[in-house]
This record gives C-alpha cells, sequence and structure tokens, in this order.
C-alpha cells in the first residue's frame, strides 16, 4: 500500500486542481495500512481535506468491513452513500471454496448493519455462476441472496477457469448452457430489485456530477449513490460537464434516472 502521507497529498493536489471526484481503489481497500493509519482513518483524513469533491472507494471485502468504517462513512459528509461488497456467491460451501472466509449469515447481517446505518445507500455486488461444483441447489441460495439483498446493481459473470488460481486446478463441471441459464435467472431478479430502488428516487432533488455527453448530445452524469442518470433540459450544455449540478428525478428505469436541473451547483 501507498503511504498515507503520499496519498494526502495527491488529494490535496487534485483537489486545489478543482478535481471533482476522488477514488480510493486497491484489491481489498478495507486491509489497507500505513503505519497506525487503517482505511477508516485513511477515509476520514481525505473527507477532511478543503475542497468541493465527492470520495468513493472500491473494492471492500465483506470480511474487513467494520463497524469503525461504517460510521466514518456516515460522518463524513463528502464520502459517497455507495458500497460495492462483492458476495461472490450465496451458498456458504461454495464461499469456502473460494476461500472467502465469511457467512451468508455475516454478509446479510452487514448489508442489515450498513443499512439500518445509511438507509439511503446504495448496494452493489459481484456474483459468479457456475463455480466449479456449484449443484443447482447452491445457486438457487443465491438467487435467494439476491432476492432477500435487493441489490442496486451486480455484475454477474460466467465463471470460466483462470490459469494461476486455486479454482483452475478444479474441475470446471457446470455447462456452459446452464451458466447462461443462471446467469438469466440472477438477471431477470436484479432488473426487478434495481427498478424499485429506483422508483424511489422520482419526485426527489439529487446532487448529480455531470461527466459528459452522450450520442443526442444530452448530458449525463451520476448521483452520489452512483446512480447514472440522464439530464433532460441541458442539451448541449457542455459547460456544466465536471459541475455538480441539483437534478430532480422524474422517471427511473432498472439502470438509471432521468430528470431535469433544478438549479446549478457548482463552484
Amino acid at each position: 500500500y501507498r503511504s498515507a502521507k503520499e496519498v494526502l497529498a495527491e488529494v490535496k493536489s487534485l483537489a486545489k486542481k478543482n478535481y471533482k471526484e476522488i477514488i480510493l481503489i486497491a484489491q481489498n481497500v478495507n486491509s489497507y495500512k500505513s503505519g497506525k493509519i487503517d482505511f477508516a482513518d485513511l477515509l476520514k483524513l481525505v473527507n477532511d481535506i478543503k475542497g468541493d469533491f465527492c470520495i468513493r472507494f472500491i473494492t471492500s471485502h465483506p470480511k474487513d468491513m467494520s463497524d469503525k468504517l461504517i460510521k466514518v462513512i456516515v460522518s463524513s459528509k463528502k464520502v459517497c452513500h455507495h458500497i460495492h461488497l462483492p458476495a461472490q456467491a450465496g451458498d456458504d460451501k461454495v464461499l469456502r471454496a473460494m476461500n472467502r472466509k465469511y457467512s451468508i449469515k455475516h454478509y446479510v447481517n452487514l448489508i442489515k448493519k450498513i443499512r439500518r446505518a445509511m438507509p439511503d445507500a446504495s448496494l452493489t455486488t459481484d456474483i459468479i455462476v457456475g463455480f466449479p461444483g456449484e449443484t443447482k441447489k447452491q445457486f438457487d441460495n443465491s438467487a435467494k441472496l439476491m432476492k432477500q439483498v435487493k441489490f442496486d446493481l451486480a455484475y454477474i459473470v460466467r465463471y470460466s477457469p483462470r490459469p494461476g488460481t486455486a479454482a483452475f486446478k478444479m474441475a470446471d463441471n457446470v455447462s456452459q448452457a446452464e451458466k447462461k441459464r443462471r446467469e438469466e435467472k440472477l438477471m431477470k431478479i436484479l432488473r426487478q430489485t434495481a427498478l424499485d430502488n429506483n422508483k424511489k428516487y422520482i419526485g426527489k432533488m439529487v446532487r448529480v456530477l455531470a461527466e459528459g455527453k452522450n450520442k443526442r448530445n444530452e448530458l449525463f452524469g451520476s448521483t452520489e449513490t452512483a446512480k447514472a442518470v440522464k439530464i433532460s433540459n441541458a442539451s448541449g450544455n457542455g459547460r456544466l460537464v465536471g459541475k455538480f449540478v441539483n437534478v430532480k428525478i422524474s422517471k427511473a428505469q432498472d439502470f438509471g434516472l432521468a430528470g431535469e436541473i433544478i438549479n446549478k451547483y457548482e463552484k
């Protein structure tokens, strides 16, 4: 890991240059250590740097998502309420085969804890279907987890052997057709939970970082909960790219929102 001193110096430099989004990234960002500074401490220190910017972090590991970190997210105004927490599977036996070192009970309790602390948080995950030896009953447990947690987004992938991994030595014994069927079943669940979650935004005003223009010359961006937003009344308004704007949401789809600028929120 890079030293906290080095990270903070870079963030201060970016803030002075008016960068609007800072992302702290590591394979397991939660396990960060720099002397006596852990990741929760680092997040708080970055939050306290002067400037108008938001903070995101990826990727979290369920085994290291601490109460301290949740408290820091809640108390830090610049930290986005979006938690990407890869589950990978919904069955304990499959998780052990993946060497994930947590149980589904631990994962679900963690989700409940996050939602109690941040009712507005969006939750996203990673799921692998067709891991070596995954039975239909074990896959059904992944579907059950998806329905229970009601994720905002999930990156669902079919297992494929990767040289150098422990799983590479295991028999890839789930057919491609079955992997596809499992992927499609989880996507169907995800589309419904994502749509239900997004409908809750209709009529609300959200802070959006304008990120660019689409092929129709319409402005688009993302909320602090990582929701993609199309801004209908800002066509051709390229000068707002890289700015924060207040948008009132009028439409919701499974993986996106749409709305209009109420008033500019920029510095």
